[in-house]
C-alpha cells in the first residue's frame, strides 16, 4: 500500500467525523466544542470573543487555579529548576520536589506512599497495568471514566462491566466469573458526567466475599465530597476503605499530572511495573510546586469544600423544583439533562446568550437521548454567580421548550 492509498483507506474515518461536528456546529453561533475561552484568574467568568460570560462547566471546583500562593509557588520552582526535568523518574528525572509532594498526596490519602504521574490518564493506565494482566480479571462499572475503560483493555486482562454504582450485579457477576488470577474492582468515586458517588461500604463487601482488590479514582471527589474533601472514604465517615486510591492533579488542583496512593509494597512495586510511570518524562516542576501548594491550601482552608457543597446543593433544588432533569447527582457536579444531541447544543446556545456558558455533552460520551451540559460547581462560585447561572438555565429551558413557561 503507498502513502496515497493509506490516506485514503483513513478517509473515511475522517469523513464521519467531519459529517458528526457539521451536523451539531454547523453555525458559528453553536460552536461549542474546542472554543478557546479565557478565564479570569480572579473570578469564575471567562472572556469569548470579547464578551464576558459565567464558566459553569470548569473543572477547577477549589478555584484556585489563579490564587497567588498557587502561581508564586509554580513560579518558585520553575526559578530552581527550570521549566522541564532531564528524563524520566527512573533516570534523570527525579527532584527533591517530586518526593515532597508525593508525601504530601500519601499524607491528604491517609495512605502510607505514593506516587506521581504525568497525567491522570496515565495513573490510571499505569496502575491498573501494574495490578492485573492475562489470567486476572477486572470488574469496572458501566459508566467508568475511559482512562479506566482503557486502562484495563489494555493490561490483558479479562473485563467485567457491571451496571452502574449496582453493588449486587457486581456479586452476581463475580460469583459467575473465572477463579483464579488477581481480581480487581476499579470505581469512580464521584462520575463525571452525572454526579453521583459510588456506593463504596456495598461495594467493599461484595469485594471482600469474593477476594477482590477495590481501586477508587478521586478524579471528582477531592476538594468537593467529604467534610474537607478528602474524597470517598471521608463521605462515608471512614467506615471503609478501598484498598488502592487514585486521582487527578488537574481538577480540584490546578495543575496537570495523576497519582496512585496504597500500602508502601505496592508503591515500590508500581515504580517499576506502571509503563507510563517508568517510560514517559517526569512532571515538571512547575506543576509538582502547583500541585504541593494546592493540597496545604486545601488542609488550611476546608471551607472551599463547605462552600462548594452548600452552593450546589441549592442550584440543584432551584433546578429540580423547576423540573428540570439532573439525575442522580449528589455533588458539585450537576447534569442538565436535555435529551438528543442537538437539542443539547440549541440550549447551550440559548444559555450562552443569556451569558452562562455550559458546554453539552453528547454521545459516545454519554447514553443515546441522555445527552446534557455538565455543570460544576467550584469554589469561586459566589451566591450571586449560582443565583445568575439558575435564572440563565432556566430561561433557556423554557426558550428551548425543555420545561413549560
Amino acid at each position: 500500500m503507498n502513502p496515497v492509498q493509506a490516506w485514503a483507506a483513513l478517509e473515511p474515518k475522517m469523513a464521519a467525523t467531519r459529517r458528526r461536528v457539521q451536523s451539531l456546529e454547523w453555525e458559528p453561533e453553536r460552536r461549542n466544542s474546542f472554543v478557546p475561552y479565557t478565564v479570569e484568574r480572579d473570578s469564575a467568568y471567562a472572556d469569548l470573543e470579547g464578551t464576558r460570560h459565567l464558566m459553569m462547566s470548569g473543572y477547577s471546583y477549589l478555584g484556585l487555579t489563579g490564587d497567588p500562593r498557587v502561581v508564586s509557588a509554580a513560579t518558585a520552582a520553575m526559578e530552581r529548576y527550570g521549566t522541564g526535568n532531564h528524563g524520566v523518574r527512573a533516570l534523570a528525572g527525579s527532584i527533591p520536589l517530586h518526593e515532597e509532594l508525593e508525601e504530601e498526596i500519601a499524607r491528604f490519602a491517609d495512605r502510607e506512599a505514593a506516587m506521581a504521574f504525568g497525567s491522570g490518564y496515565a495513573a490510571n493506565i499505569g496502575t491498573v497495568g501494574g495490578l492485573v494482566g492475562p489470567g486476572d480479571t477486572v470488574f469496572i462499572d458501566k459508566y467508568a471514566h475511559a482512562s479506566i475503560v482503557d486502562g484495563c483493555q489494555l493490561s490483558g486482562a479479562t473485563v467485567t462491566r457491571f451496571r452502574h454504582n449496582d453493588a449486587g450485579h457486581l456479586d452476581r457477576r463475580m460469583a459467575a466469573a473465572s477463579p483464579g488470577g488477581v481480581r480487581l474492582v476499579v470505581v469512580d468515586s464521584v462520575y463525571s458526567m452525572d454526579g453521583d458517588i459510588a456506593p463504596l461500604p456495598e461495594l467493599r463487601r461484595v469485594c471482600d466475599e469474593h477476594g477482590a482488590l477495590l481501586m477508587v479514582d478521586e478524579a471528582h471527589a477531592l476538594g468537593v465530597i467529604g467534610s474537607t474533601g478528602r474524597g470517598i472514604e471521608e463521605h462515608f465517615d471512614h467506615a471503609v476503605r478501598a484498598d488502592v486510591k487514585l486521582g487527578t492533579l488537574s481538577k480540584a488542583v490546578p495543575s496537570m499530572g495523576g497519582w496512585v496512593a496504597g500500602p508502601a509494597e505496592l508503591i515500590a512495586h508500581l515504580r517499576y511495573a506502571a509503563r507510563p510511570f517508568l517510560f514517559s518524562a517526569a512532571l515538571a516542576p512547575a506543576q509538582s510546586a502547583a500541585a504541593l501548594e494546592t493540597l496545604r491550601i486545601l488542609n488550611a482552608e476546608p471551607e472551599r469544600v463547605t462552600h462548594i457543597q452548600k452552593e450546589s446543593a441549592r442550584l440543584r433544588e432551584i433546578l429540580t423544583q423547576a423540573g428540570m432533569r439532573t439525575g442522580d447527582s449528589r455533588t458539585a457536579v450537576i447534569p442538565l439533562i436535555i435529551g438528543s444531541d442537538e437539542d443539547t447544543y440549541d440550549y447551550a446556545t440559548a444559555c450562552r446568550r443569556s451569558g452562562v456558558i455550559g458546554l453539552p455533552v453528547v454521545t459516545p460520551a454519554v447514553p443515546n437521548g441522555l445527552a446534557r451540559l455538565r455543570i460544576a460547581v467550584t469554589a469561586q462560585h459566589t451566591k450571586a454567580d449560582i443565583d445568575l447561572a439558575a435564572e440563565a438555565f432556566l430561561e433557556a429551558a423554557r426558550a428551548c421548550r425543555v420545561i413549560s413557561a
